[in-house]
């Protein structure tokens, strides 16, 4: 039978992993911390869930009695149509919504990432608490928000380059047009590989307290001859846990067929809207469940990489050598054992 390893030591974590290896202790971690990391989820994460799927249902429902009205016949559907739609797309819950998916985003990678990192620093059997986890969630919370930002930003100022790229190149080639195509593929296929690295950023910026730009320079280094084994853990991870998020959204869709009567109408906005409500935040909790197996995979591969360029899980396990064994505390006699020898 295999032994499956506690994760509660820093060397369980900072080892070498081939891709099944990686796989394995994605799921291992998960089996000995589903307790408590499901606790700290729910103290932590659950809320804002909860809000952000308030705010997508009451969308939805605005969008729904949106189409209805254009469907209505009426003398000046231009005008309808533009009273309408400013009225969704500029409204307060449009905001509010992206706003709270912005922070839900921030606080799920903090809490999942600040977990994993908190359990990696860890000398006790004992599992990390809500409470540390929150004391890294405020400390880092405006830092991960401004994160992202930046890195959006950065994603439009890289499309606006490539854009003035291929207006330039469009200009100054114009008797050659056979040349643009083969450049502009290079650099589309440059920003699609930017984004492996960039999917270990976060992890990097958490754990290792770099700066913006040191945190994607680092990704860079780490993810430098190891870009296929981190995409393909990406792209098999992300695929079986979507599979199972699409196969739950399935059976939770089948289990509201009978009240599919309200896109028709045929239930009243009262009740359609509390529909709406519960639809949406059953999606969202879906979605919270399988969301943590995609970063603690990522995770390990970071350790994994670090582990190959630094050598820190090495050291460690070298500096161990000939320090005393922890004494395990006695345990109370069970009728099928013979007591401690």
């Amino acid at each position: 039978m295999r032994r499956y390893l506690a994760f509660n030591r820093p060397t369980d974590f900072l080892r070498r992993r081939d891709f099944s290896q990686k796989m394995e202790a994605t799921f291992d971690f998960i089996r000995a911390h589903a307790t408590p990391l499901a606790r700290v989820l729910v103290v932590l994460v659950l809320p804002l869930a909860l809000l952000t799927g308030i705010g997508t249902s009451l969308l939805q429902s605005q969008l729904m009695q949106a189409m209805r009205l254009l469907k209505k016949p009426t003398s000046s559907n231009s005008t309808l149509t533009s009273a309408i739609l400013p009225d969704v797309f500029t409204s307060s819950t449009l905001w509010l919504t992206m706003l709270s998916g912005i922070l839900l985003f921030a606080v799920v990678h903090l809490v999942v990432f600040g977990y994993v990192v908190l359990q990696a620093d860890r000398t006790t059997d004992e599992p990390v608490t809500a409470g540390e986890v929150w004391q890294v969630v405020k400390s880092r919370f405006l830092g991960m928000v401004g994160s992202f930002i930046g890195l959006g930003l950065l994603f439009v100022v890289a499309s606006m380059v490539v854009g003035g790229v291929i207006f330039g190149l469009g200009s100054t080639m114009s008797s050659a047009p056979w040349m643009i195509f083969p450049l502009v593929l290079l650099l589309y296929i440059g920003i699609f590989y930017s984004f492996v690295p960039l999917s270990l950023y976060f992890i990097v910026w958490l754990r290792e307290g770099r700066g913006f730009f040191g945190s994607l320079t680092r990704s860079f280094r780490l993810a430098w001859g190891k870009w296929w084994s981190t995409f393909g853990l990406l792209m098999v991870i992300t695929f079986i846990m979507y599979l199972i998020l699409i196969l739950s959204v399935t059976a939770l869709t089948a289990l509201g067929l009978p009240f599919a009567g309200m896109m028709g109408g045929e239930l009243d906005t009262g009740t359609m809207r509390v529909l709406m409500i519960v639809y949406s935040i059953l999606q969202s909790l879906v979605t919270l469940l399988y969301y943590p197996f995609i970063l603690i995979a990522l995770s390990f591969q970071y350790f994994n990489l670090v582990e190959r360029l630094d050598g820190t899980g090495t050291r460690l396990m070298v500096e161990a050598i000939g320090a005393p064994v922890p004494v395990a505390a006695p345990q109370g006699l069970r009728p099928d054992d013979e007591g401690e020898y």
